[in-house]
């Protein structure tokens, strides 16, 4: 049986040394090391070259006295294309058809496992303990001690003349670039894809509030919900709006960018069309990045609401979908599994860039803390891929009353306040991992995943 690992490989922590050293006593009889973005090198994501990735790596894997195979993968645009994409450059470089009876997938990615075992191969969850390759990086960056945290491997690599200092010139970067650029630092692949997943939701909670004529879509992203208001309402000109210079390139190739269809470089604070030619401006899965990547800043959400009623006409619509707080309370979580448990350690330490939570653990699997910090942790306990940036945003800024306020404070008349519940997220994220209770102990529905907020301008 072979054992597949699949990663970029930038950096191997200590306790990922030496969880590859333990495969030495695994039934496997090869390692298959699958290299990804290896055409990649010189930016935040992939700072390493290929060569570089290979002399921290294979040190590694000869620990786990295992013949070994080190396939580079270049990165392939279409998710559906992933797995096929990897199994053929494994079999053109090793000669080795990997299948389901013949390999298991060892990978604490998610997103990995969900590809890989919709195609039948079993995959081995494997989660280290201690710090993530991305969190060790982040020391060298910030100068911190990470020496003690690091494979022997990587601290060679990393201690060679020069490459910490290009390290440095990478990451130091403000949020917003030379040019303006927002510097996400997502995935943008995966980021994307998990936006386009809950389109029809989207569209299910806003088309009924857009009124037709002129709808800007700030934070548009990859362009879908454009595509499909362009076809709903043919009749309309439509606006993106996005600080993503990427998205915007995305978005372009979706959209066309056709005679309905604008696409503005900005930010969705600002006012990005002339006053009062709106008919609508939606706010998607956007306004608490506002918040967010604004120190949390509530005034920020006021100034993006209260720009958005420069840009519509009297009559004209706002719209908002994204997170939503629950009332204050205090609750209580029953972390079922251990990869919850781990995830919680890590949510209660880092979230809100280091602020971390309070909470009072009642026993190894129960603690109590705010219900609005119980809540973040249950939207972003899964997005292991990007937590480097999930866990720094507040999905849910406001409270619904508090949504209403917002929009009352920027001069719009409430229409529609409500909050929603996506099943999908219900049954896949949060049932058999957590259970919700309040401090009696009494069982607590599962919190709202959404909120749908529309407003309107007054006629004058």
């Amino acid at each position: 049986m072979d054992a597949l690992l699949l990663g970029r490989f930038h950096a191997i922590t200590k306790a990922q040394g030496e969880w590859l050293a333990s495969l030495a006593g695994a039934p496997i009889d090869r390692i298959v090391c699958v290299v990804t973005s290896a055409n990649q090198s010189g930016t935040r994501r992939n700072p390493l070259d290929l060569e570089a990735r290979r002399a921290l790596l294979l040190p590694a894997l000869e620990r786990a006295a295992r013949p070994v195979d080190l396939v580079p993968v270049d990165d392939v645009p279409e998710p559906a294309a992933w797995v096929p994409h990897v199994l053929d450059a494994i079999a053109r470089q090793t000669g080795r058809a990997l299948t389901p009876q013949s390999a298991r997938v060892y990978s604490a990615n998610h997103d990995v496992d969900a590809l890989f075992q919709e195609r039948g191969f079993e995959v081995v969850s494997q989660a280290v303990a201690g710090l993530t390759p991305h969190e060790l990086v982040q020391r060298m960056v910030d100068g911190r001690d990470w020496l003690a945290n690091a494979s022997p491997e990587t601290a060679a690599v990393y201690q060679r003349p020069g490459v910490i200092d290009r390290l440095r010139a990478m990451f130091h970067q403000k949020l917003l670039n030379d040019d303006g650029e927002l510097g996400h630092l997502r995935d943008f692949q995966s980021y994307g894809a998990q936006m386009d997943a809950s389109l029809r939701q989207k569209l299910d909670d806003l088309v009924r509030w857009v009124k037709p004529g002129n709808i800007v879509d700030k934070g548009c992203g990859t362009g879908k919900l454009m595509v499909e208001l362009s076809r709903l309402f043919p009749g309309s000109r439509l606006v993106g709006v996005d600080l993503s210079r990427e998205f915007l390139r995305v978005c372009d190739e979706n959209t066309y960018a056709t005679d309905d269809v604008a696409l503005v470089f900005g930010n969705v604070i600002d006012v990005c069309v002339p006053p009062g030619a709106a008919s609508t401006v939606i706010f998607s899965s956007v306004m608490h990045e506002v918040h967010s990547y604004n120190d949390y800043r509530v005034t920020e959400i006021d100034r993006a609401l209260a720009n958005a009623f420069t840009e519509l006409a009297g009559g004209g619509h706002v719209l908002v979908r994204d997170g939503v707080s629950p009332e204050p309370a205090t609750w209580r979580l029953e972390l079922l599994d251990e990869q919850t448990r781990a995830t919680f350690a890590r949510f209660s330490k880092e979230f809100r860039k280091g602020q971390g939570v309070r909470f009072t653990r009642l026993s190894d699997s129960v603690v109590e803390l705010s219900s609005h910090d119980a809540n973040e942790f249950l939207c972003k306990k899964d997005y292991l891929k990007n937590w480097h940036i999930e866990v720094n945003e507040e999905f849910g800024p406001l409270t619904l009353a508090q949504w209403q306020l917002a929009l009352e404070r920027a001069g719009f008349e409430p229409m529609h306040l409500e909050e929603t519940r996506n099943p999908w997220i219900v049954k896949h994220r949060y049932e058999g991992t957590v259970r919700v209770f309040d401090t009696a102990g009494v069982a607590l529905p599962w919190p709202a995943t959404n909120c749908v907020v529309a407003g309107r301008k007054p006629k004058r």
